[in-house]
C-alpha cells in the first residue's frame, strides 16, 4: 500500500511538472486565455515540449534522466514566468483581459451536465487503472516502444520492427512518466489518458464559449460530444496515439477558426503553431491533416477576401512553422539513424477498396455505437447554417471536413491489404480516423446552435465586418 502510494505521488509530480511547463507556455503565448483554457492547452503543450526535448536528448546521445529532462524545462518555464510578470508590471494596459466569466450561480442544467461529465470520468479512470496495456496497437507498438525507451534510456529502435518510422510522442510520454515512477507500471501510467481527455474537454468548452455560447449551452455541447458513442470514451483508457492527435486537431482547427472569426485572443496563431507541431509528432496521419487545415484556411480567406487579405495569408506562416517544428526533428532523427519511412501504406490504387470504403464511411457516420448522433447532428447544423457557409468562416470548417472525408477514402484506396482482409482493416481504423475529425464537428454544431437561437453573429461574423 505504501509503495503504491509513493508511486502515485511520483507520478503526480511528473504530471504536475509537465502541466506547469505547458501552462506557463500557454500563458505567455495567449495571456487572454482563462485559467481553464490554460490548463486545457497546457496539458498537451507540456506533453509536446517534454517529448520533443527527450528526442533532442537522444539526438545528442544523452541518456534519459529526470534532472536532464526537467531542469532545463523548468528553467525555461521559470524564465517565461519572469518575462510575463515583468511585462505586466511594465505595461499593465497591454495585457488583454481574459474572456469574462459568468458571475451567475450554476443552474440546474449546469449541474446536470457537470454531473454527467463527472460520471464519465468516474468510469474511465478506474477502467484505465484496473487494466494493463491490452489493445493490439498498444501492445505491439506504442506501449512496446515505451518499454524499450525506458529500459534503454533513449530513443533506440534497433533490434525490432514496430512501425519504427512512426512518430513517438505517446511512447516518450509514457517513458517520461515511467522515469518518474522509477519502473514500468502499465496500470498507473494510463492515468495520463483520462487526464488528457479532461484537458481536451476543457479546451473544447473554452472554444464553444468563444463562439458566443453561454455557459450552460457550452457545457451541454461538451457533454454531448463526450457521451455520444463509445469511440471517444474508449480512447480515454487505452494506450493509443489517436486521443493525442484528436486533441491537437482540436487546438489547430479551433484556434485557426477563432482567428478567422476574429473571436480569438491575441497571440493565438503562435499558440496554434504548437498544436500544429503536435499533429505530425502524434501520428503519421498528422502531417496530411495539418495540410488540410492550412489549405482550408487559405481557401476560406481567398473566397471571403477580408480586409488585409495578403497580411492574413502571410500570418499562416505561423502554423506552417509549427508543422515543420513537429515534423522535421523526427524526420532528421530517423534519417540519421537509418530508419526508413515505410512504404507499406501506399502500394497502388485499388478501385474495389474505394468502392467498399465509401458505404463503410457512410455507415460509420450514422452508426450510433461509434459516435451516437454526432455526425447526423453536424450535417443538420451545416444545413441550418445555410448560406452562411459561403459568407462566413464556417466555410473553413466545412472545407476541412469535406477534404478529410475525401482523404480518408483516398487512403483506403491505396491501403496495402489483401481483398480478404480489407473489411477487417476498415473495421479497425475507420472509427479512429473519424475521431480525429470529431472536434471540427463539435465546432460546427456550436455554430448551428448559435443560428438556431438567433444569437448575435459577432463571434462568427463575416470577415468583412469592422474590427
Amino acid at each position: 500500500m505504501i509503495e503504491a502510494t509513493l508511486l502515485l505521488m511520483r507520478l503526480t509530480l511528473g504530471l504536475t511538472g509537465m502541466l506547469a511547463v505547458g501552462y506557463v507556455l500557454a500563458t505567455w503565448l495567449a495571456p487572454g486565455f482563462t485559467r481553464l483554457e490554460r490548463v486545457g492547452a497546457g496539458f498537451g503543450l507540456g506533453a509536446l515540449v517534454v517529448t520533443l526535448w527527450m528526442l533532442a536528448l537522444s539526438s545528442l546521445r544523452l541518456y534519459f534522466s529526470l534532472p536532464l529532462i526537467m531542469v532545463p524545462l523548468l528553467a525555461l518555464a521559470g524564465g517565461l514566468l519572469l518575462v510575463i510578470k515583468l511585462g505586466r508590471r511594465g505595461h499593465p494596459e497591454a495585457t488583454p483581459m481574459p474572456l469574462p466569466i459568468t458571475p451567475a450561480p450554476y443552474g440546474l442544467w449546469d449541474l446536470v451536465f457537470i454531473g454527467l461529465l463527472v460520471a464519465l470520468f468516474l468510469f474511465v479512470v478506474p477502467r484505465a487503472l484496473m487494466y494493463p496495456v491490452w489493445a493490439w496497437d498498444a501492445i505491439a507498438m506504442w506501449g512496446f516502444k515505451a518499454r524499450v525507451f525506458f529500459l534503454r534510456g533513449a530513443v533506440d529502435l534497433s533490434g525490432f520492427e514496430a512501425h519504427n518510422y512512426y512518430p513517438n510522442l505517446v511512447p516518450l510520454l509514457v517513458t517520461y512518466l515511467s522515469l518518474w515512477m522509477g519502473e514500468i507500471n502499465d496500470l498507473l501510467v494510463k492515468i495520463v489518458f483520462p487526464l488528457w481527455g479532461g484537458a481536451f474537454l476543457m479546451l473544447l468548452f473554452g472554444m464553444l464559449r468563444r463562439l458566443g455560447l453561454g455557459r450552460t449551452l457550452a457545457l451541454g455541447l461538451t457533454t454531448f460530444f463526450a457521451l455520444n458513442g463509445i469511440t471517444f470514451t474508449t480512447h480515454l483508457h487505452i494506450v493509443y496515439a489517436d486521443l493525442a492527435l484528436t486533441y491537437f486537431a482540436l487546438g489547430a482547427v479551433g484556434l485557426v477558426y477563432l482567428w478567422l472569426t476574429e473571436a480569438a485572443p491575441p497571440g493565438v496563431l503562435p499558440l496554434a503553431a504548437l498544436f500544429f507541431a503536435g499533429l505530425p509528432w502524434s501520428k503519421f496521419e498528422g502531417s496530411p491533416m495539418a495540410g488540410t487545415i492550412l489549405l482550408a484556411a487559405a481557401l476560406t480567406l481567398l473566397w471571403l477576401r477580408p480586409p488585409r487579405l495578403a497580411r492574413r495569408l502571410a500570418l499562416l506562416a505561423w502554423p506552417v512553422g509549427g508543422l515543420l517544428l513537429g515534423y522535421l526533428p523526427w524526420r532528421l532523427f530517423a534519417t540519421s539513424h537509418g530508419i526508413e519511412t515505410g512504404s507499406d501504406h501506399i502500394l497502388g490504387f485499388y478501385l474495389t477498396q474505394l468502392l467498399q470504403a465509401l458505404p463503410a464511411l457512410l455507415i460509420a457516420l450514422i452508426n450510433p455505437t461509434l459516435f451516437g448522433i454526432l455526425w447526423p447532428t453536424t450535417a443538420l447544423a451545416l444545413v441550418y447554417c445555410g448560406k452562411k457557409i459561403f459568407t462566413t468562416p464556417i466555410l473553413f470548417l466545412a472545407l476541412f471536413l469535406a477534404g478529410n472525408f475525401l482523404a480518408i477514402l483516398l487512403a483506403y484506396a491505396v491501403a496495402p491489404t489483401s481483398p480478404s482482409e480489407f473489411h477487417l482493416y476498415l473495421r479497425g481504423t475507420l472509427d479512429r480516423l473519424l475521431l480525429h475529425l470529431a472536434p471540427a464537428a463539435a465546432l460546427v454544431i456550436g455554430e448551428g446552435v448559435n443560428e438556431l437561437l438567433l444569437r448575435e453573429p459577432s463571434p462568427a461574423a463575416d470577415l468583412h465586418s469592422p474590427t
